[in-house]
């Protein structure tokens, strides 16, 4: 049987926020849904929060528990789990919509230095077009597009026909490089640039990891960092090229 759960905010984010998930064997999802249906987000996070700690990973239950918590206007927590139901499913367009619409409620931006170049704008955009998955199967369909090809130019008699294929090949190959190194940087990153979200009412930047040292900025809820290590109770992060320093690890939640 499948569930649904609706948040419903202001027009924005009455138009795509709905999301459905299985059970999954845990019985606190069937009863989280009929909690927030019934307007008691507290309670259904209480479940959902319970099934997690239980072990199960899944988008759509992330993506809820962001929908009740942004609800019960938390936020941070809230982008938190959308950023975390984003790591499992990168392409779901009710997700991003959600996490666009909570952090143009955070109060700390990052500005860029200098105008976009139009040519790597082109290229970011291309290479956020495709899924990952999505990219597997393309390099998978273009490696036997290569060799039926050069199967093809192997066994054609014709000097022309030849030379066609070969450029052929080469196009395909030129595709098949963009498209793995588009690949190859995703999984990159996904397996090294770890992102970190204020879920306290605001979080202290310190100079070093203990509870004596210079506070250098604060920042506050809902504010996405990328952390740079972990070091007891403390978070190394950075923000931009201006903030770097420690928070607290009870202040923030680490998007994994």
């Amino acid at each position: 049987m499948k569930l649904k759960v609706f948040l419903f905010s202001l027009v924005a984010l009455i138009a795509g926020a709905t999301s459905t998930f299985a059970a999954e064997h845990c019985n606190g999802i069937e009863s989280g849904v009929v909690y927030y249906n019934e307007g008691e987000f507290e309670r259904a996070i209480d479940e959902w929060r319970t099934c997690i700690d239980n072990g199960t990973e899944n988008s759509d239950l992330y993506y809820n528990l962001g929908n009740a918590y942004f609800r019960e206007g938390k936020i941070g927590f809230a982008i938190y789990y959308y950023k975390s139901a984003l790591r499992l499913a990168p392409n779901n367009d009710d997700i991003i919509h959600n996490l666009k619409y909570a952090q143009a409620m955070t109060r700390d931006k990052v500005e860029e230095d200098g105008e976009e170049n139009p040519l790597l704008a082109g290229l970011f955009k291309a290479h956020h077009a495709l899924s990952l998955r999505t990219q597997m199967w393309a390099l998978l369909g273009i490696f036997w597009a290569i060799a039926l090809v050069a199967i093809a130019r192997r066994i054609s008699r014709s000097g022309k026909t030849k030379n066609v294929l070969i450029g052929a090949m080469f196009a395909l190959s030129g595709v098949f490089c963009i498209i793995a190194m588009s690949a190859g940087y995703k999984i990159f990153v996904a397996e090294t640039n770890i992102e970190g979200v204020v879920t306290a009412k605001d979080a202290d930047v310190t100079s070093a990891p203990n509870n004596k040292s210079q506070t250098l900025n604060t920042l506050s809820e809902g504010t996405t960092f990328e952390v740079l290590s972990e070091q007891g109770g403390f978070v190394e992060i950075r923000l931009g090229e201006k903030i770097r320093g420690f928070v607290k690890t009870s202040d923030v939640g680490i998007v994994k």
